[in-house]
C-alpha cells in the first residue's frame, strides 16, 4: 500500500518557510541539499532548527497550520524501524483497542521503546535524551515535587536561567507542560526518554521507585487502593494539639495575606506537609522557619482544622470536599473581613488542601482599574454601553476573566437597572447586584438560572461560563430578547470563539446578530521596579519574537530584592486583544464561511495583543521570558510577523 506522496511534503513546507520570511531561497536549497546527502532520513525542519534559522516552536506552529506534521507510522517506515505488514497489523489493533499507535507497537514487540522515542522526537520536534548519561542536580527536586512528577511520569533534567528542561513519558501532553510553566515561572522545554530511563532517573532524584505500568494496569492499581483503604475513623484532637494546629493555620493564612498570595496549597507528602503560596500567578515555597516543623508534626491536624473552619466533614477522607469561611484579620492597623474558599482532595499520602484568598480590597470596582491599554479600555466601555447583545471574555484558567467580569458589572451599575449573576462559585460578594451560585447536584445549572433570570426583568445578566449547548442556546436567546449578557469561554484567542460556539451548535444567524465583541486576555508579571536592570536575553529567545536582534530596544529583568522576595517580579498586569465584529465579519459568520476567511476578516477589527505587549516591553515593564511563558504561541508568532513588517517598512 502506498503511503508516501511522490512529491516530498518538505518542498511545500520549504515554500511556506520562504513565504513567511523565516529562510531565504538560498538557505532552503542548502538545507534540501544537506537533507539529500545525509545517510538517514532527517526532516527538513530538523535541519533548519539545527542551523538556528527557525526555533522549534515556530516550526511546530507552521507544521500545524500547513498540516505537514509527519505521521508516526510514516516516520517509522522511512527510518526502517518497522515493516509495512507490521504497521498494518498495529493500525488494525489500534482501531479495536483505541490505544496510541506507539504504545501498541512496543507492546506487540514490533519496535523497542528507545526506537519509538527517537522517532517520536523527530515527529514532535523535541530532543531525545539518554537520562542514564545525564548527571542530575538533586536541587531540581525542589522545583517539581515528587508526587507531581510521579503522577505525570516525568523528571526535571536541568534548569538554566529561565529554561526548565523536563523529560516526559508522554511528551504530547501539552497541558502538563503549560501547568509546569504557570506553577514554576520557567519556560518549559520538553524532551523525551525511554520509560526505563525515566524510572531510573526518578529514583536517583527522589530516592524512590516509580511504577511504570501500562495504563490499564495503573487503573487496576488505583481501584485496589480505593477498596483496600483503611477504615475511616473520626480523630479527636487533644487541647494542646488543637491549639498548635489552630496557631499553624492562622500563621499560614496570615503569611498568605502579607504576601498578597491568591492561594495557599497544602500538599500531604510522606511525613510532612508541603506548603506553597501562589504569588503573582506562580506557586512559590516560602521560608516558614519553625512553622514548617509544626506543620510537619501536626499535618493531619492542620488539615482537620481547616475542614472545621469550612464546616466540612472531618471524618470523610475518601471524597473531595468544598467549603468556605470568613475570618476577621488585622490589616494596616484595622480589622477587616477576608473570605476564604477551601477545596479538599484525597491523595496517595492523605488529603491535600487549596485555600483561595478572597480579599475584598482586591475586588475590582471599574474597568479602569484593570490596567488594559487606553484603546482597549475605551472600546470596552463602548461595548458595555450597548443595551443588548453578548460580550465574551476568553482566556485560560487564571487569566483574570472573572475579575474583568466583576469590573464590567461595576462599570455598568447604576441604581435604575437590575443586574443578575450566576456563578460557579461566587468569588466576591457585591451589594450592587443579585448573585446566585451554581449547584449542579440539586439541578441549579447555568441554563436553569438563565431561564429563571428572564422572568425577573433584568437589564444585565452575567453567566460565569458558557460550557454546554443548553447554556449557549439560552444565553443567545436572552441576548436576542433585549438583554446585555456577559460571560466567559475557554479559548486561546478572540476569534477562536466562533469555532467554539459553532461546536455548541449556536445558530450562525443568531451568533452573528448577537455577538458584540470578544476580549481575550492574559496576566503577565511585572518586572520589579526596585531591582530592575538592563540585560541581554538569549539569542534563541530573541529569535522567537524578532527576525533579527532589534536595534534601539533595551531589555530589562529584575535582579531580585527584598521588595519582590528575590523573584525579580512584583505584581501583575493585564494584556489583551479585543475583537469587535464588523459587517464583513457578521456576513461571514451568518453564511457559515470557513474559519480562516473569518480570521482574515477579523484582523481589520481587532485591537491586537501584540500592540499592548510591545508597549510594555518598550517601557521595560515586562520581558521576553515572561511573554513566552504566558502568551499563546499564536500571539508570539504574530508578534514576529509584525516585527518583519516593521523591518520591511
Amino acid at each position: 500500500m502506498a503511503r508516501m506522496s511522490p512529491t516530498p511534503p518538505e518542498t511545500r513546507l520549504g515554500d511556506l518557510l520562504v513565504q513567511e520570511g523565516f529562510v531565504t531561497k538560498e538557505q532552503l536549497e542548502a538545507a534540501l541539499q544537506e537533507q539529500r546527502e545525509r545517510p538517514g532520513y532527517v526532516p527538513l525542519g530538523q535541519i533548519l532548527v539545527g542551523w538556528k534559522l527557525v526555533t522549534p516552536k515556530q516550526l511546530t506552529l507552521l507544521l500545524e497550520r500547513a498540516e505537514k506534521r509527519p505521521r508516526l507510522g510514516e516516520l517509522l517506515l522511512r527510518h526502517g524501524a518497522i515493516t509495512e505488514q507490521r504497521l498494518d497489523e498495529a493500525l488494525r489493533q489500534q482501531k479495536l483497542k483505541h490505544r496510541p499507535l506507539g504504545e501498541l507497537l512496543v507492546r506487540m514487540g514490533f519496535i523497542t521503546d528507545e526506537a519509538l522515542r527517537q522517532v517520536l522526537s523527530i515527529q514532535l520536534n523535541i530532543a531525545y535524551v539518554d537520562l542514564d548519561r545525564v548527571e542530575l542536580d538533586r536541587g531540581l527536586a525542589r522545583i517539581i515535587n515528587r508526587s507531581y512528577a510521579r503522577r505525570h511520569l516525568l523528571v526535571p533534567v536541568s534548569c538554566l536561567g529561565q529554561v526548565l528542561t523536563v523529560s516526559m513519558a508522554d511528551p504530547t501532553n501539552t497541558t502538563v507542560a503549560d501547568d509546569l510553566a504557570r506553577s514554576t515561572g520557567h519556560v518549559v522545554q520538553v524532551v523525551t526518554s525511554t520509560l526505563d530511563s525515566i524510572r531510573r532517573a526518578f529514583k536517583r532524584l527522589y530516592d524512590e521507585d516509580v511504577e511504570v505500568a501500562p495504563p490499564a494496569v495503573e487503573e487496576d492499581l488505583l481501584e485496589v487502593r480505593a477498596t483496600e483503604e483503611d477504615e475511616v475513623r473520626p480523630r479527636y484532637l487533644d487541647a494542646a494539639t488543637d491549639r498548635r494546629a489552630d496557631a499553624a493555620v492562622r500563621q499560614l493564612l496570615g503569611l498568605a495575606l502579607s504576601k498578597d498570595a491568591s492561594d495557599v496549597h497544602l500538599e500531604m507528602l510522606a511525613g510532612r506537609l508541603h506548603a506553597r503560596f501562589r504569588i503573582d500567578g506562580i506557586l512559590r515555597e516560602l521560608d516558614l522557619g519553625p512553622l514548617q516543623r509544626v506543620c510537619d508534626e501536626n499535618a493531619r491536624e492542620v488539615v482537620s482544622r481547616i475542614k472545621v473552619l469550612g464546616k466540612l466533614d472531618i471524618a470523610e477522607h475518601r471524597r473531595p470536599q468544598d467549603g468556605a469561611f470568613r475570618a476577621r484579620v488585622e490589616r494596616d492597623g484595622r480589622a477587616v473581613n477576608v473570605d476564604f474558599r477551601i477545596s479538599i482532595l484525597p491523595g496517595y499520602y492523605g488529603e491535600s488542601v487549596v485555600v483561595r484568598v478572597l480579599d475584598r480590597r482586591n475586588a475590582p470596582t471599574s474597568i479602569d482599574q484593570l490596567g488594559f491599554s487606553e484603546r482597549i479600555t475605551t472600546r470596552l466601555k463602548q461595548l458595555l454601553s450597548r443595551p443588548s447583545g453578548i460580550l465574551l471574555i476568553t482566556g485560560p484558567t487564571g487569566s483574570g476573566k472573572s475579575t474583568t467580569l466583576y469590573a464590567a458589572l461595576m462599570t455598568l451599575y447604576r441604581p435604575e437597572i437590575r443586574i443578575l449573576t450566576a456563578e460557579d462559585p461566587i468569588e466576591y460578594v457585591y451589594e450592587q447586584f443579585s448573585q446566585s451560585e451554581v449547584n449542579e447536584r440539586i439541578g441549579n445549572t447555568f441554563a436553569r438560572y438563565l431561564r429563571a433570570f428572564l422572568r425577573h426583568d433584568p437589564e444585565v445578566i452575567m453567566i460565569g461560563e458558557i460550557r454546554d449547548e443548553e447554556t449557549a442556546e439560552m444565553a443567545f436567546r436572552a441576548a436576542q430578547t433585549g438583554h446585555l449578557l456577559l460571560s466567559t469561554l475557554h479559548t486561546n484567542d478572540a476569534i477562536s470563539t466562533v469555532t467554539r460556539l459553532r461546536d455548541m451548535n449556536v445558530d450562525p444567524n443568531i451568533l452573528a446578530s448577537s455577538l458584540l465583541g470578544v476580549l481575550s486576555q492574559r496576566l503577565i508579571r511585572s518586572v520589579c521596579p526596585e531591582c530592575r536592570e538592563e540585560y541581554t536575553p538569549s539569542a534563541d529567545l530573541v529569535r522567537e519574537f524578532f527576525p533579527a536582534p532589534p536595534e534601539g530596544l533595551s531589555f530589562y529583568r529584575g535582579r531580585g530584592c527584598a521588595n519582590c522576595d528575590y523573584s525579580g517580579y512584583r505584581g501583575r498586569s493585564s494584556v489583551a486583544e479585543l475583537w469587535r465584529p464588523n459587517e464583513d465579519d457578521v456576513i461571514g459568520i451568518s453564511k457559515g464561511a470557513p474559519f480562516e476567511r473569518i480570521r482574515e476578516s477579523s484582523r481589520r477589527t481587532t485591537i491586537s495583543m501584540v500592540d499592548d505587549v510591545m508597549d510594555r516591553l518598550t517601557a521595560g515593564k515586562t520581558n521576553l521570558e515572561e511573554l513566552i511563558r504566558v502568551l499563546p504561541y499564536s500571539s508570539v508568532y504574530q508578534f514576529r510577523q509584525e516585527a518583519v513588517g516593521r523591518a520591511a517598512s
